[in-house]
């Protein structure tokens, strides 16, 4: 595998791009091609079977694009069809995932702690984070919160929409005795401001982008393909264009992107 080859990455729609930028910023030198699987959006309402058919069909258009790694960018897919999607990469080609690496990290710098977790529906009834949390002697209360990544992806981060939306998930005040708070979804650092508004001042709340793109550097150093060059190239496709989309992306990027529409995965 070639160093300068690029690094996969995937999601429904922009939360990813959450990971891409984090990751860009990490690490200059690294080319990229992401897939925003708009046609499909969102992946939180899917069901497992749905959401291994779309990460499976995505990967695969990466891997015969020569990516030198995949990153499942997308808690739902994480949650639903990790092991699917490092079936088709094989073993040359390492798979990161947005849920192990949070989790180490939350059972490193909050040791036995008592956590609160937002989610999309997929993610939390796949029970994927209860399992590893509980595995790594924390406890977690998840809470499935729907409506926010739709919101989000319809660009509505800036405003009264979101604020409204993330205010009624937490207006119960259930978040407020726990440690810190997982945003199990790559949306939702994009209304971190509303979300913070929410909660006892001073509660930690995880931050999936650095914590993955960290893991990401890790393991390409680990398996020596760190890119070298200063000729790195990025392309963002996407399954179906939408204005609100490319509206996104260059907020989220902090420039203008490019987007290239391009039909697949196909399904069945």
């Amino acid at each position: 595998m070639r160093n300068d080859a690029p690094i996969g990455m995937f999601d429904s729609g922009i939360g990813g791009l959450t990971i891409a930028k984090a990751l860009l910023e990490r690490l200059p030198r690294e080319s990229l091609r992401y897939v925003g699987d708009t046609a499909h959006m969102p992946y939180g309402d899917k069901s497992p079977e749905r959401l291994k058919e779309y990460a499976t069909g995505i990967a695969r258009r990466l891997l015969d694009q020569g990516c030198k790694a995949l990153v499942v960018a997308c808690n739902s897919a994480s949650s639903n069809a990790l092991e699917e999607v490092r079936a088709v990469a094989g073993s040359e080609v390492p798979v990161i995932d947005v849920v192990h690496p949070v989790v180490e990290w939350a059972a490193t710098h909050h040791p036995g702690g008592n956590l609160a977790l937002i989610g999309t529906r997929a993610t939390v009834q796949s029970g994927l984070y209860d399992t590893l949390m509980q595995r790594s002697g924390l406890k977690v209360e998840s809470l499935a919160t729907p409506l926010l990544a739709s919101a989000i992806e319809e660009g509505f981060h800036n405003g009264t929409i979101s604020h409204a939306v993330v205010e009624a998930y937490f207006s119960d005040g259930w978040a407020n005795d726990k440690d810190a708070l997982v945003l199990a979804c790559t949306h939702y650092p994009l209304v971190m401001d509303d979300i913070r508004a929410q909660l006892p001042e001073g509660m930690a709340v995880l931050n999936a982008p650095s914590i993955v793109s960290l893991r990401v550097e890790e393991v390409l150093r680990e398996r020596g393909l760190l890119s070298a060059t200063d000729t790195a190239t990025r392309r963002f496709e996407v399954t179906d264009f939408t204005q609100s989309f490319a509206d996104g992306a260059s907020h989220i990027m902090g420039e203008h992107v490019d987007l290239v529409e391009a039909a697949w995965p196909e399904t069945t």
